[in-house]
């Protein structure tokens, strides 16, 4: 039950000359072909965004909310589906990856909420004098997700930035891309407009370097390691530009002798 793996830019998909396996933790198998983004695809991938963002930015608060309840709808309907492809290339046992699925659909579904209530400030001034705080789209995000939740953690940063009137640029996990290729199945699905969510694989370095200095990116949003969002943030500060960073490290994990590791994986 493994997908076609593609990159989504422009409300299309496609592959590209240059790919990367895909492999089962538990097995070692291949089970899929990850396509690599080159420059071409990331310039592609900026401009559907930038045209992206002209569109969305101006679409009502409620037809966003409307579109991104759609889209959960879609993904708690293909639930197996999506938790069995998790399960293949994580590991995790199909029970936690059917919940991780639920996860990511309530991260939509709260934002979605959140679309209709991005309320802006009358401020006490002098008299004759009016203080109003007006809330606007920061621009195209770009955002970098990790393998260990393949659907939850792309979830967070798709939902956030479309909710607010965003586009956004996903680089997802290279070794767990299918939840993010999901999400974005859902997506078109639910009428998302081309180029308001775009969806990468490949080098992180090269991507990142990228995308962070152009001048369209105002947003940077990161969850990994803390050397690595040191880096990320550096370079954003070259440009001036905003980041959000859910940074941390590796936890121990004891497995004792009595473990019924048959038991616990199928749970």
């Amino acid at each position: 039950m493994y997908p076609d793996l593609k990159l989504f830019i422009g409300g299309e998909w496609r592959k590209t000359t240059s790919d990367l396996p895909v492999v089962n933790p538990a097995t070692e198998d291949e089970i899929g072909r990850l396509p690599r983004a080159g420059k071409n695809d990331l310039n592609d991938a900026l401009d559907a965004a930038e045209n992206g963002l002209r569109i969305w930015s101006r679409t009502a608060p409620r037809d966003r909310s409307d579109i991104i309840i759609r889209a959960a709808a879609l993904m708690r309907d293909r639930q197996e589906e999506i938790a069995q492809a998790i399960t293949a290339e994580q590991g995790k046992p199909l029970g936690q990856a059917r919940m991780e699925v639920i996860r990511g659909t309530e991260f939509f579904e709260w934002d979605a909420g959140e679309a209709l209530r991005t309320y802006g400030r009358i401020i006490p001034a002098a008299p004759g004098h009016k203080i109003a705080v007006h809330h606007h789209p920061i621009g195209v995000v770009a955002a970098f997700s990790p393998w260990n939740f393949p659907m939850s953690q792309p979830a967070r940063k798709i939902a956030g930035a479309l909710a607010s009137g965003c586009s956004i640029i996903l680089k997802a996990a290279e070794e767990t891309p299918a939840g993010a290729l999901y999400i974005a199945r859902a997506f078109q699905d639910a009428g998302l407009p081309p180029g308001v969510f775009n969806l990468v694989f490949g080098t992180p370095s090269e991507i990142s370097e990228y995308l962070i200095p152009q001048d369209s990116v105002r947003l940077v949003a990161f969850t990994g390691s803390t050397n690595v969002g040191r880096h990320l943030t550096m370079l954003a500060s070259e440009h001036m530009t905003s980041v959000l960073m859910e940074l941390g490290g590796h936890a121990p994990v004891i497995v004792c002798e009595d473990t019924d590791v048959n038991r616990a994986a199928i749970k």
